[in-house]
């Protein structure tokens, strides 16, 4: 099985060790299933891990080792647009739906 994680679940895992986010992460990296990811995740990821408010509860390390263990997954360097008509909710999400509809196709 394949899966996408929002982003928020990722971060949800190191701001929460034993949380459920962090059980989904660790079934991950027992594969229990495969992660599907994007360099455009990876770059938010990076980016969102240094807002402020974030910076003082996940030291870098941390998410620098997720990053690099996330690189171990399906990494889609390119995403297609998105079809006409189709949007995302959050449009700051388009790339996961991105990331979808290129698994699916």
């Amino acid at each position: 099985m394949r899966v996408i994680l929002d982003t928020n679940v990722l971060l949800g895992a190191l701001i929460s060790p034993h949380g459920p986010p962090d059980a989904i992460y660790r079934a991950w990296r027992a594969a229990r299933f495969e992660l599907v990811t994007s360099t455009a995740q990876l770059d938010e990821l990076r980016r969102v891990s240094r807002y402020p408010k974030l910076k003082t509860i996940l030291p870098a390390h941390r998410i620098g080792t997720m990053v690099n263990n996330m690189q171990r997954a399906i990494v889609l360097n390119t995403l297609p647009p998105l079809p006409e008509g189709v949007d995302a909710n959050d449009p700051n999400d388009a790339f996961l739906l991105a990331m979808a509809m290129a698994m699916a196709g």
